[in-house]
């Protein structure tokens, strides 16, 4: 990390750097090459009362975090901001308030998490608060030494160049769609037919397992010719065909001691040091 610290502390600040410039610029910094799925993971769930508690405690309804819609009815694939999620205030850990979100939610089988048990999106809650805490100490390092202003966070913050928001748009359909990328044919076509009839119990019931992207693992996604500005319907058939990857199905819930010691393996095995300091940057750019 000195090395990143040095780049920091010389870091220059310019009318803005070109996206062609960016992936040597963020390199310098210290940045890694999964960069984009990364912070997309580690942004998609995020709240506004996340942001404060982990990162920024000013921080406003127009912090400029992109998340993925819970709503998993609504046309909106992507949120521009990370909104408030409504936490019961009455409680007074952040844990109790995380547990309580995700218990008011459990019956609403098109809110957060396709085909996950309730334990499942618990799992995942949890996994997501360590994530946030794991970065927050980088954040605080970053924070002492970043400007800004600088050409870093002005790559670091431009989602639409980056790929972050592409990475977060195809999370979004791995969460929506169970399978979609796995290339299996019979999957995509089961879609098509169940969006054409606006079925939200057989979209969101179908996958028999739960889909793990692999983030981070691997060469990253071509998003070549694909318009994430087209709707489901009209993307899904690109999706499938061209966003094949290696995630697979799991078909292992949270429903045992046995099953549980399988998700407990990977929960401890986190995203890495190199994850938490890409969420570190893009937080302080996106809020500072």
């Amino acid at each position: 990390m000195m090395f990143v610290a040095l780049v920091f502390i010389i870091g220059t600040v310019g009318a803005g750097p070109t996206s062609e410039e960016c992936p040597r610029i963020l390199d310098a910094a210290g940045v890694s090459k999964m960069f984009a799925p990364m912070v997309a993971h580690s942004i998609h769930s995020l709240t506004l009362e996340g942001i404060r508690y982990f990162f920024k405690e000013d921080a406003t309804e127009e912090n400029g975090v992109p998340t993925v819609n819970m709503d998993l009815m609504s046309d909106t694939r992507i949120l521009p901001i990370a909104p408030l999620a409504g936490y019961d205030e009455d409680f007074s850990t952040q844990s109790m308030k995380t547990f309580d979100l995700v218990m008011r939610n459990m019956n609403r089988t098109w809110w957060g998490l396709t085909n996950y048990n309730t334990l499942d999106k618990l799992t995942h809650a949890f996994h997501m608060a360590e994530v946030w805490d794991s970065a927050a100490e980088q954040y605080r390092l970053v924070k002492r030494l970043l400007d800004p202003e600088s050409d870093i966070c002005g790559c670091a913050t431009n989602v639409a160049e980056n790929n972050v928001l592409n990475y977060l748009n195809l999370m979004a359909f791995k969460i929506k769609y169970p399978g979609i990328t796995s290339g299996n044919k019979t999957l995509t076509d089961h879609y098509l037919e169940s969006r054409e009839r606006r079925s939200a119990d057989t979209m969101y019931r179908y996958c028999p397992g739960t889909v793990r992207p692999r983030i981070g693992e691997g060469s990253q996604a071509d998003f070549d010719g694909i318009d994430f500005d087209l709707s489901d319907i009209e993307l899904l058939k690109d999706i499938a065909e061209k966003l094949v990857d290696d995630g697979g199905i799991i078909s292992v819930h949270v429903d045992s001691t046995e099953h549980w010691e399988v998700w407990r393996k990977k929960m401890k095995h986190g995203m890495g040091e190199s994850a938490y300091y890409d969420l570190a940057v893009f937080m302080f750019c996106m809020l500072n």
